[in-house]
């Protein structure tokens, strides 16, 4: 029995690992920890709100990474985060109100719009070049925040690599400047949801100990590799959480 609870914590911590990995990078790291604490916990808030509270650990730890790095600018962040934070508030407390099913849907509109962001590759050379990021329409940033924000309060899978593409295609950031941004919108949002589940009960700390430990370690390597060579390997670690986002939709069926 011993044996096989150490089997069932390393495994999580190694789902953790990866989860924070791709996570600091891209964002998507939710597509690995949501269906692992489903499995424990069982489909629905209470597997949705305890992976807020590994999503706040893995963004943050990132942030922190970027932030010393240099690469986190808070003017620049704190516009859309905001919005991102009140967005997730806002789904949190929907997501009880909403049937299963319609999750589904989030995820089959969402994946071919990514694919084809990550495809179009003369829009990520041009998004290298230095941008200013207040000259662009705050109602859209706003709007932006607010949908990232939403998105990822309901569900969450996929909301921070939606954040980070709002933040390059909206409010026109350069790619390591965005990252750090979307970091700290997804930290604050991650947070405001585990906020809104809490209040319903849906946060069970103990079941996510052993994801945190790997969420936190993985966070902060994939954070340490971002900020090194960005360019090289947003594009396809954004393939990878596309990809998984693909098999969550299969896999609904």
């Amino acid at each position: 029995m011993k044996s096989i609870f150490c089997g069932k914590m390393g495994f999580l911590f190694f789902l953790g690992l990866l989860a924070g990995v791709i996570d600091s990078i891209a964002g998507g790291g939710g597509l690995i920890t949501l269906p692992a604490l489903t499995l424990m916990l069982g489909p629905g808030p209470n597997a949705i709100g305890t992976n807020k509270l590994v999503g706040t650990i893995a963004a943050g730890v990132a942030l922190w990474v970027y932030r010393r790095a240099g690469h986190f600018d808070f003017k620049k962040s704190l516009f859309f985060a905001l919005f991102v934070g009140m967005g997730s508030f806002i789904g949190s407390r929907t997501a009880i109100l909403l049937p299963l099913w319609i999750f589904r849907w989030f995820l089959l509109i969402s994946c071919p719009l990514v694919l084809w962001v990550v495809w179009r590759k003369d829009l990520w050379l041009v998004r290298q070049r230095p941008a200013e990021y207040l000259g662009h329409s705050r109602f859209k940033i706003a709007f932006a925040g607010l949908a990232c924000g939403f998105y990822d309060g309901v569900w969450g899978p996929g909301g921070g690599t939606f954040m980070f593409l709002a933040l390059v295609f909206v409010a026109d950031l350069p790619l390591i400047t965005g990252l750090a941004a979307a970091k700290f919108a997804n930290t604050l949002s991650a947070a405001s949801a585990m906020l809104g589940y809490g209040l319903g009960g849906f946060v069970h700390v103990s079941a996510a100990i052993p994801m945190v430990l790997g969420v936190s370690l993985g966070a902060f390597l994939g954070a340490k590799l971002a900020v090194r060579r960005a360019s090289v390997l947003v594009r396809p670690v954004l393939v990878v959480v596309v990809m998984l986002l693909l098999f969550r939709v299969f896999q609904a069926n």
